[in-house]
Formats: C-alpha cells, sequence, structure tokens
C-alpha cells in the first residue's frame, strides 16, 4: 500500500544553482503516484476501460531543503482513504541518510473522459486500497487564494512543451508559469519553501490564458483564466537561504 523508489537527479532536472527544480518534483510525484496506481489495480489502463481517468484537483509541497545532483531521492507515496468523491495521496522525500527533505499532499478525482466531468467513485466501482499505517500524518491541501494588491497581468498560450498525453496544459508545466515570473535575483537568494495549486479546469490546446501575478512581502501568488473562468491558482512562499 506504500510505493517507495530511489531517484538519482539528472542535470535536465537542476535549476542554475543545481538543486531540483519544483516542476520537476511536481512531475516527480505524477508519475510516482501513477506507477503506484498501476500496481493497486486503479492505473491509467484499468480506469480508461471505463471511460475515466484521474485529474489533481489540488496540491501542497512544503519543502525544507532543495536536493541537488549529488543527492539519491527517496520518494515514498501512499493513499488515505477516499473524502467525499475526492482521493488523498501523500508523499515524502528523504536524502540518503533518511533526512526528510520535503513532503506533498495532494487530492485527486475521477474524471469522465469523454464528458470531461467528475463521476461518483461509487457508480464506476472504483476503490482503493490504503495503508492501515501512513509513514506520517500530513494535512490535507489548504485554500488557495487569488492574487491581491499590485498586480502584473499577461497573457499565455499553451505550447507544444506544456501540453500532455490528454492534450492538456500538465499539471508541472503551471509551475513553470509560475517559477518565471519571480525574478532570477530572488531565486539567487533563496527558494520557495512551499507551493500550493489548485486546479479549476483544464487548459487545452489553442486557449488563451490571462495570468494574474501579484507578491506581498515573501507571499506570490498567480492566477489562471480562460474567457473568465478560473483555470489554476498558486500560492507560494519564498524564504531566503541561510548560508
Amino acid at each position: 500500500m506504500i510505493y517507495t523508489e530511489r531517484k538519482n537527479l539528472s542535470y535536465n532536472e537542476l535549476d542554475f544553482k543545481g538543486r531540483w527544480k519544483p516542476d520537476n518534483i511536481f512531475l516527480t510525484m505524477q508519475e510516482a503516484a501513477g506507477i503506484h496506481a498501476e500496481r493497486l489495480g486503479v492505473g491509467y489502463g484499468a480506469l480508461r476501460q471505463k471511460g475515466i481517468g484521474w485529474v489533481l484537483i489540488r496540491t501542497s509541497l512544503k519543502m525544507d531543503k532543495y536536493p541537488d545532483v549529488h543527492t539519491t531521492v527517496t520518494v515514498t507515496t501512499w493513499p488515505e482513504p477516499e473524502k467525499r468523491m475526492l482521493f488523498p495521496r501523500f508523499f515524502m522525500f528523504q536524502d540518503g541518510s533518511g533526512n526528510l527533505l520535503g513532503t506533498a499532499s495532494t487530492l485527486w478525482a475521477l474524471m469522465d473522459i469523454e464528458n470531461r466531468t467528475l463521476v461518483v467513485p461509487a457508480a464506476k466501482g472504483i476503490t482503493v486500497q490504503t495503508p492501515t499505517e501512513p509513514p506520517l500524518k500530513l494535512e490535507l491541501p489548504g485554500k488557495v487564494r487569488m492574487p491581491e494588491g499590485e498586480i502584473a497581468e499577461s497573457a499565455i498560450c499553451p505550447k507544444y512543451s506544456d501540453l500532455d498525453i490528454n492534450n492538456h496544459v500538465n499539471n508541472s508545466k503551471y509551475i513553470d508559469w509560475f517559477t518565471d515570473q519571480i525574478p532570477l535575483e530572488l531565486h539567487a537568494q533563496g527558494f520557495l519553501s512551499e507551493i500550493s495549486v489548485s486546479y479549476s479546469k483544464e487548459i487545452r490546446s489553442g486557449s488563451i490564458v490571462k495570468l494574474a501575478f501579484s507578491r506581498n512581502g515573501d507571499q506570490f501568488r498567480l492566477a489562471g483564466k480562460e474567457d473568465d473562468q478560473m483555470c489554476f491558482m498558486v500560492n507560494a512562499t519564498w524564504k531566503e537561504e541561510v548560508l
């Protein structure tokens, strides 16, 4: 009921400081969740036969330290019981000595592939086995708030590299869009200790997404809308590096 993998970071997963990039952490979580779901009998292939698939609703990542290329990262993930049609899944990241680098909590739902609406798990006969004793007790992802104060607006159109097998913007790409809004000098001086994301509406090819970005002290926020409909929101906390 608990999945663990060891990961050697490659250079293309690192930023200009040689640290694991946030978007690649989100990709790693996505891939580990997919592998574990397959082993639990609720993976991509099994759900596709029922005309449904997993969609990520909300994520909260907390990092105490971003590992570098010399660190072997142990990724551990496990699901917990369904809560009102939502499936919690948690993660923890450790270095080679077992020291905790960070944790993440996520909420997933089931979507009808044809009409793009959420489905009741019981109606499709979907249950997920969960461990009786999880490795850590973590909180569910919290509320993500809209940008406020002075807001910088821009627009973006999904490109080839943004899209995944479902022909929509992959959840990790929103992290790229967000981190690109933060000045490089701040990335050089510190790191994002917490990143929370809510996903409201998928963004497909051909979309024009209006972005709204704001900063309030060490808090950063980004929202993306299409035709005035909210698609996603990101909140993050910046922390100065202690040398």
